[in-house]
């Protein structure tokens, strides 16, 4: 009997990481067809037992892939057997150099991905070969890769994040949306969704194994099913979900603003089990850059939506993110950006500088802005947005929060609860950090993973 001792690291964004939930999964199936071969699974790839590591990388941004490389450095240190896995790998394999030829980074990343690939502890493995791949081939080194579409798996999945009550659910492949700034649509192809039938089946699956809280995600969630059904329908598909017959809560990442309209805010407000949660990426309130961006709405859109949720929805929380200093970004685009963070829409905002990734359109776009106006704008921006979202946290100051406890820690001889509110999302908005006094359901002992409800005091 070999024993397959294993890992993995999940690199970047949170489809990545139920990718590695059905990879996890199906290596856990294998041995019945491999039972010369018995598992043994360790949470942290750098345990000096560990053999092999399986990385599942990004490739949208060039730090992503940074990040791959180092990673594969300090595994291949610890003389670990690296199985790289799907957006990362993708990148490289899907390009070539001559892509690439004028920008001499880009250049240089291929060139040192083609001599990493040399190395005799590194195997690739594709979304493609998802369903083939076998612990022999990896246990021998003789695991080849044929690059192709990534696809939804039909094998079982490890729900990973179910000790905290949550989960991730990816209703849609790819993306079709094909902004300037961004390549997903070039190394995970035009969005594919799942039938409504198989999501409302995890969703079943998921409830009965005791998950509290469902993200559903996607590239691009607005346009769920257009491929399909020929619409987009993540509303019929929000309905069907309402109507599965056990107490839990579900909230919806990434719904882009063109498809949002007043019918829509009318329809999600009938959802009961629905988190309030609005997360819509803009990228930027400049009519000339989201036109540059290939963003399919305008300012006044923007505002519509923002002030009918707003009145709607008194519990809604909003979040956003913006890029800063895409190129052609004005003064006046900077100060548009900077006046608007500070009408109080948002509830929370992620602020990106723009990556001139070389395989993007918008790495051809004129009037590129120079690092120190880019520091200086990033700064004044960054200070506004930190001003606005402080004074919205400090109004949930003594109004009664739920939700549960994620770590107990001790500060300065103090015993501090860490709690994530309701209405924030796992990994993404900020916890709050109370003392025991603050606690209204008052238990003997409050454990990690808790349910409890509490007041924020001064």
């Amino acid at each position: 009997m070999k024993i397959f001792k294993f890992s993995c690291i999940n690199l970047w964004c949170t489809k990545n990481l139920v990718d590695t939930q059905y990879l996890l999964g199906r290596i856990f199936t294998l041995t019945e067809t491999e039972p010369d071969y018995d598992l043994k699974y360790f949470t942290d790839a750098y345990d000096q037992d560990v053999d092999f590591v399986f990385l599942n990388t990004c490739g949208f941004l060039s730090s992503g892939r940074q990040e791959m490389m180092a990673e594969i450095e300090d595994l291949l240190a610890q003389d670990k057997k690296i199985i790289i896995l799907w957006c990362g790998a993708q990148y490289f394999q899907t390009f070539k150099e001559a892509d690439v030829w004028k920008d001499a980074d880009a250049k240089e990343e291929f060139k040192e991905w083609k001599a990493m690939l040399k190395n005799k502890n590194i195997m690739l493995l594709s979304w493609k070969d998802f369903d083939i791949f076998a612990l022999k081939k990896i246990y021998d080194g003789k695991q080849k890769s044929k690059f192709g579409k990534f696809e939804f798996s039909e094998s079982p999945r490890a729900y990973t994040n179910s000790l905290q009550w949550f989960e991730y659910l990816k209703i849609a492949e790819g993306c079709s949306t094909c902004c300037t700034f961004c390549i997903i649509p070039k190394i995970r192809w035009k969005q594919r969704s799942l039938e409504m039938a198989k999501i409302l089946n995890e969703v079943e699956n998921m409830v009965k194994s005791g998950i509290k809280e469902i993200i559903l995600i996607s590239q691009d969630t607005s346009r769920y099913g257009e491929d399909l059904y020929g619409k987009p329908m993540i509303l019929d598909l929000l309905e069907q979900i309402e109507n599965i017959n056990w107490n839990f809560k579900y909230r919806v990442l990434y719904l882009y603003p063109d498809l949002i309209d007043l019918d829509t805010i009318a329809r999600l407000k009938k959802f009961k089990k629905m988190v309030p949660y609005f997360d819509i990426p803009l990228q930027h309130i400049s009519a000339g850059l989201l036109k540059k961006m290939w963003r399919k709405y305008d300012p006044s859109k923007v505002t519509e939506i923002l002030e009918n949720i707003r009145k709607s929805r008194k519990d809604a929380f909003i979040r956003t993110n913006f890029i800063i200093w895409f190129p052609g970004e004005t003064e006046k685009d900077n100060q548009d950006l900077i006046d608007f963070i500070g009408k109080w829409y948002f509830d929370n905002i992620a602020l990106f500088e723009y990556h001139d990734e070389p395989l993007a359109a918008s790495s051809q776009l004129p009037n590129k802005v120079d690092w120190k106006e880019i520091n200086k704008r990033f700064r004044k921006v960054k200070t506004v947005m930190e001003k606005v979202i402080d004074e919205k946290n400090e109004l949930r100051i003594a109004k009664e929060q739920k939700w549960f406890v994620v770590d107990i820690v001790e500060k300065k001889g103090e015993v501090k609860i860490i709690v994530r509110p309701w209405l924030h999302t796992p990994e993404v908005d900020p916890y709050d950090e109370i003392g025991d006094e603050e606690i209204l359901s008052k238990k003997s002992r409050i454990k990690i993973w808790d349910l409890i409800e509490y007041k924020i005091s001064l």
